[in-house]
């Protein structure tokens, strides 16, 4: 006949060898073979039954603390245990609170043992503290649950001693499993969730995990400025985490992963931290300088603890080149991301497994085997904001200025600051407080003091600081500092200035309610004879427009190793773009532009041309109108060879215009004359236009030497007067003696050549 329950006394294993350092069978309790017979009918052991503690034995005759615990009902093979005593392990009597003698009561439970799908733990080591770095602290969930699964079965109070990962070991008490503080689970490798209790967690009991389930994040990126369209891209993809498939895919996979990229500072590692702070699900940080075992290992802990985010920032100094293991580094997280792919395609659903990673380029740092769909396939660029996305950045970072003139000041610094990416504007206002609270501090304020609030406030001149303090992260390694250079600086040149102003402002104005029945144009070639001021213009338009500018000589570009001149090419335009509006100017374009194929003439032939230099024209003409919109960037470029040019970079859709700066007129002459006269001493006798007709064939550079010798002259003959009679002027006699010494070196012969180029490209 079968019964409800039996009672026994509890006594420890006879056999020692059953005390496993696993905890193998720690959850068994073994009885006499008539016993097991009475509560289930057969000799099959391993059934699920409830062990409750009887009788008063607390302290002073008090009645004792109830116990209840769900066990595993077992008999030994090999020898008989006495009628009326069941055998414990001392795992199981330490997690219970059950001791040697205690009376007990055996029944059967209403359902057999479940999966574990929750086990909480508590660090109890010696000496156990926070990591210092979270962000990238050791991950033990795997690690216990390996431990677990040689267990096979964990119940609340379980010990887990000697857990490691690498050097480092700890131990684990087992808190709760599936939010109960006495049940019995199968730990399951693929599916049971491991969560450690932070130091000050209470206990987690049916109602704690119950609540820590129910307080998990949606996986929804918010609070990103300045990235809208980015953030729309990204939340479409975070949705598929969050329902099935509508439309099953039968032959091809669907990816976990993700990739962010884009310049330093443009909020990739921003986003990252945004979507980790969703709660919606276990954390792992892949550092650059991990081990490729410890990548692995992220991937089988991901996979136990769904749902779960792997975040992997800058991909590029994990895989970097000189990395011994590049390779298999490359090969694991592919076969990681093909795995989560084909559980997608067998359950019509995404694993709760996110992988997301960042780089600075897409196509270069992302590994061509890695780019497929069941990989990292899907991305998004982030790019320098526009004025309008500065402005929400900005607002964002909300700088402490006086509400009566904050948006006027916002809107006016969104304006101002081309090419400064998030992080730029951040340091922007940063910059801006700490200039304040210096000022504040040396006034002697105390900021605690009553009444002082009026004090606090950033004002524009503090802005106005800051912003000549922070310089945009495109323009962090470019060391030009281009002269400061006005129209009115640059004598004549009319036709120039005209060209060169129009071009400033269709760049400027890109308001689309704006008529306009043109495309402006994008590039510009200059040519004419020596010193005829085609880069004192390039300089003056720079400073004018207020535009980011590059200036390179195309020497500069070139390099003896092979695909380091088209390198430079590329990057150079990349930074013009990040940093648009912007301009780039060649000088001495014909170095690097000169003919591809025969007709060019000397040097410029295809028999003196490298093949590296040709591929660096190519890839010039490529970036100036190839596939990729050269959107926000002028390019000007000045030469005194124009016939060594190659034919394809003037044609339409390059360099729209080309302009001839030739000698100056009489008039430019005269207007050169009084800019490096500006500001000088001048004797009375000194005739600014009889000097411009005198000379006529000089450059405006000839004109500015002409001003020079004429001052050193000036200059001795004031230092060498003993007398002080001598004034400090310039007289009409030290011009003229000046522009006699010196020489004209434009011939007609050069002047001729550039009117019959001209005329032949006008043929064409």
């Amino acid at each position: 006949m079968v019964k409800k329950s039996i009672d026994a006394k509890v006594r420890p294993l006879a056999n020692a060898s059953l005390e496993k350092a696993s905890l193998l069978g720690a959850a068994r309790i073994y009885v006499n073979k008539d016993s097991i017979i009475a509560l289930t009918g057969t000799l099959d052991s391993g059934s699920a039954c409830i062990v409750e503690k009887l009788g008063v034995d607390g302290p002073d005759g008090a009645a004792p603390s109830p116990i209840r615990r769900e066990a595993s009902l077992c008999v030994l093979p090999d020898k008989g245990v006495s009628l009326n005593v069941v055998m414990m392990s001392r795992a199981f009597q330490d997690a219970a609170g059950f001791k040697i003698g205690d009376q007990v009561r055996i029944s059967l439970a209403e359902a057999p043992t479940p999966d574990a799908e929750e086990v909480v733990v508590r660090d109890i080591s010696e000496g156990s503290q926070d990591d210092k770095d979270t962000r990238y602290a050791p991950s033990w969930e795997h690690s216990i649950s390996l431990s677990l699964a040689r267990a096979e079965q964990v119940f609340p109070g379980m010990v887990l001693e000697g857990v490691t990962i690498n050097k480092l070991r700890r131990t684990y008490k087992v808190v709760s499993v599936n939010a109960r503080d006495n049940s019995l689970a199968k730990v399951k490798l693929d599916s049971t969730a491991i969560r450690i209790l932070k130091p000050g967690d209470e206990d987690a009991s049916a109602t704690g995990a119950a609540g820590t389930a129910e307080s998990r994040g949606d996986l929804v990126l918010k609070n990103v400025p300045g990235l809208g369209t980015q953030v729309k891209t990204i939340n479409a993809f975070l949705r598929g985490f969050t329902r099935p498939f509508y439309f099953p895919d039968i032959e091809s996979s669907r990816s976990c992963g993700f990739v962010i990229h884009g310049g330093h500072g443009t909020g990739k590692t921003f986003i990252l931290q945004r979507i980790a702070d969703t709660n919606w699900g276990k954390v792992h940080w892949i550092k650059p300088f991990d081990k490729l075992t410890t990548v692995r290992e992220i991937f089988k802990q991901a996979l136990t603890q769904q749902p779960c985010m792997i975040l992997i920032d800058d991909l590029e100094e994990l895989i970097a080149q000189d990395r011994s293991n590049r390779d298999a580094l490359i090969e694991t997280i592919g076969t990681e991301l093909d795995t989560l792919a084909d559980k997608a395609r067998q359950q019509n659903a995404l694993p709760h497994v996110l992988v997301l990673v960042t780089c600075s380029d897409y196509l270069t740092d992302v590994p061509q085997k890695l780019q497929s769909r069941s990989r990292l396939f899907k991305n998004v660029t982030l790019p320098i904001p526009r004025a309008p996305q500065r402005l929400e950045i900005l607002r964002y970072h909300d700088p402490p200025l006086a509400p009566q003139e904050k948006e006027a000041c916002l809107v006016d610094l969104s304006q101002r600051t081309h090419a400064y990416n998030c992080k730029d504007l951040s340091d922007l206002v940063r910059n801006a407080r700490d200039i304040r609270e210096d000022i504040i501090t040396e006034a002697g304020v105390d900021p605690a003091t009553e009444g002082s609030e009026q004090q606090h406030f950033v004002t524009r001149e503090d802005v106005e600081q800051a912003l000549r303090l922070t310089r945009p992260t495109a323009m962090h390694d470019i060391n030009l500092q281009p002269p400061i250079v006005h129209w009115q600086d640059v004598g004549g040149q009319d036709s120039v200035k005209k060209v060169l102003s129009r071009m400033i402002k269709y760049a400027k104005e890109t308001d689309p309610s704006v008529p306009r029945v043109i495309t402006p144009s994008k590039g510009l070639l200059l040519y004419g004879p020596p010193g005829c001021s085609k880069t004192l213009s390039a300089q003056a338009m720079a400073t004018e427009s207020s535009f980011n500018f590059f200036a390179v000589k195309g020497a500069e570009l070139l390099n003896m190793y092979v695909g380091e001149s088209e390198r430079a090419v590329r990057n150079l335009f990349n930074r013009a773009r990040a940093a648009s509006p912007s301009i780039i100017f060649f000088d001495e374009i014909d170095s690097i532009g000169g003919q591809r194929g025969p007709g060019g003439g000397g040097s410029s032939s295809a028999a003196s041309k490298s093949s590296g230099a040709v591929n660096m024209i190519t890839t010039l003409l490529t970036e100036m109108d190839g596939f990729e919109a050269l959107s926000g960037v002028l390019v000007i470029a000045a030469t005194n060879r124009p016939e060594s040019m190659d034919e394809a970079l003037l044609r339409p859709g390059r360099f729209d215009e080309v302009v001839y700066v030739g000698p100056p007129d009489q008039a430019a002459r005269e207007a050169i004359f009084r800019v490096h006269l500006r500001g000088q001493p001048l004797a009375a006798d000194v005739d600014i236009p009889n000097l411009a007709a005198r000379a006529e064939g000089h450059s405006g550079a000839e004109i500015k030497n002409i001003c020079n010798k004429a001052a050193h002259a000036v200059q001795e003959r004031y230092d060498d007067d003993e007398t002080g009679i001598v004034k400090l002027e310039f007289t009409m006699e030290d011009l003229e003696a000046a522009l006699l010494r010196e020489p004209i070196r434009i011939t007609q012969q050069m002047i001729d050549g550039y009117d019959r180029w001209s005329r032949q490209f006008r043929q064409q």
